[in-house]
């Protein structure tokens, strides 16, 4: 009886599948079958896929891997690896079909993300053939897989295949099946030199790993070193500031008490406690001051920062509600109708005297990013009357207590002039005093204006 030797075509993308093809093409060497496939055309184009189609005329049986790669697109988009798998169902060859179990766990450098649609597309084109299909997840129990089915399409799918010499046969045909073994040999040898080539690469990437290794290691040793000194310098800084905190303590408590017999003296001298002239002296941050007048009453105003020339003053509550922008569009501090419209204004009813409107100071303010979205602040403005940023209103309240606010009595959520988490939003403070760092729409007209300035303590 003549012993049948069946050829086999592999087909499959190339690079990612290299391990893969090679356990698979053990397995069909293991059981006298002659493998063939993309080890001779690992680039395919469209030339090579004319004689790709001769070798898979010439074969018995087709077997197509797919894992996480589509591969190479010919000139009508389609891979080849698909057009081998559809010119082989064209010819009626058997065809096993072997699919990734879990081709979501397949590592990112062995997927091709551009082309997952098509992959899909694919993948589910080969599920609704009805043909042989497998599962796997690693090379050897693909190798395993992929020869138990063939044993069992051998018996239930026989193809002529090649058999031995036979002095009776036509020359001609044994000339032919020589010369196809001959090829066939030559592939192996291909095939066996490639696979040598990519063992030295690995090799010597092996090496190279080793030495970045103990680099690395050597790195870390010295960096937990550098650590370690950085420690111990950074806990003799503090208990330098710590000497240093207290001694600023003792220097408060004696300022504290030259404050209250100054205010002990002012008292007996017949003057205001809150009269904007003696602040300069006094050096009194959060206390109230009256100056201007809101509905007919004296204006009072909260110190949040006094300098030798000049303090930053803000009103003990909100005046009004109004919207940071009459419209709801992207906008700036410097753009919006908050500062153009209703501060100028409000610098006009509250100021009625030139003396006390000229104390008012032109500010440079500058408008940064926020600094939690990184949306754009806009440019510098020139301001009389503003509204304080997120990181003012951070720095000059010791709490979220100190910044509430209130009208007629009820708390309300007042804005700051920085943006919000985009240019349709302006930062604000809510309620509770929290600071509102994603913003609120810059159209609402809930929002409160607390109108701050930097008053002039030299005239």
């Amino acid at each position: 009886m003549e012993q049948k030797r069946y050829q086999v075509f592999i087909s499959s993308t190339f690079d990612d599948l290299k391990e893969e093809r090679f356990a698979v093409l053990n397995q069909i060497l293991s059981i006298n079958c002659i493998p063939v496939g993309m080890e001779l055309f690992p680039a395919a184009d469209e030339e090579q896929f004319s004689y790709i189609k001769k070798l898979i005329d010439e074969s018995d049986y087709y077997v197509v891997i797919v894992a996480g790669r589509y591969g190479s697109p010919s000139d009508d988009g389609v891979s080849y690896t698909e057009k081998e798998y559809d010119y082989a169902i064209q010819k009626k060859i058997p065809v096993l079909a072997f699919l990734h179990e879990h081709p979501g766990q397949i590592p990112s450098e062995r997927t091709d993300p551009e082309n997952a649609e098509k992959l899909d597309a694919f993948r589910k084109k080969i599920k609704a053939s009805k043909r042989l299909i497998k599962y796997w997840t690693t090379a050897d129990n693909l190798g395993a897989r992929v020869q138990t089915a063939l044993l069992y399409a051998f018996d239930t799918k026989p193809r002529k295949g090649w058999v031995r010499y036979d002095p009776s046969q036509d020359s001609s045909q044994l000339s032919e099946q020589l010369n196809q073994v001959k090829r066939l040999n030559e592939e192996k040898q291909i095939t066996i030199a490639s696979y040598q080539r990519e063992c030295e690469r690995l090799k010597v990437e092996l090496e190279k790993s080793k030495e970045r290794e103990s680099e690395l290691i050597k790195k870390q040793s010295e960096l937990e070193q550098l650590s370690k000194h950085r420690i111990n310098e950074l806990e003799m800084q503090l208990q330098e500031l710590r000497k240093d905190i207290s001694v600023l303590q003792t220097q408060l408590d004696e300022s504290l008490e030259n404050e209250r017999i100054l205010r002990l003296q002012l008292a007996q001298s017949g003057q205001r406690p809150g009269s904007l002239p003696f602040l300069a002296e006094l050096h009194v941050k959060n206390e109230i001051y009256t100056m201007g007048s809101w509905n007919d009453k004296p204006l009072e105003w909260l110190v949040l920062e006094v300098l030798p020339d000049r303090a930053l003053l803000i009103t003990k509550d909100c005046l009004l509600q109004a919207p940071y922008s009459k419209e709801h569009v992207n906008t700036t501090w410097e753009e919006c109708s908050l500062r153009k419209e209703v501060l100028p204004q409000l610098l006009e009813q509250i100021f009625d005297e030139d003396i006390e409107r000229n104390r008012v100071l032109l500010t440079k303010n500058q408008n940064p990013d926020n600094p939690f979205y990184n949306t754009p602040g806009g440019a510098d403005t020139d301001d009389m009357l503003f509204m304080l940023s997120i990181d003012e209103a951070m720095q000059y309240f010791p709490d979220n207590e100190a910044r509430v606010a209130y009208i007629n009595g009820e708390t309300v959520w007042w804005w700051l002039r920085s943006p919000g988490s985009s240019g349709l939003s302006a930062a604000f403070v809510y309620y509770d005093g929290r600071v509102g760092a994603d913003g609120s729409h810059v159209s609402s007209s809930a929002g409160g204006v607390r109108p701050a300035f930097w008053l002039n303590l030299k005239s």
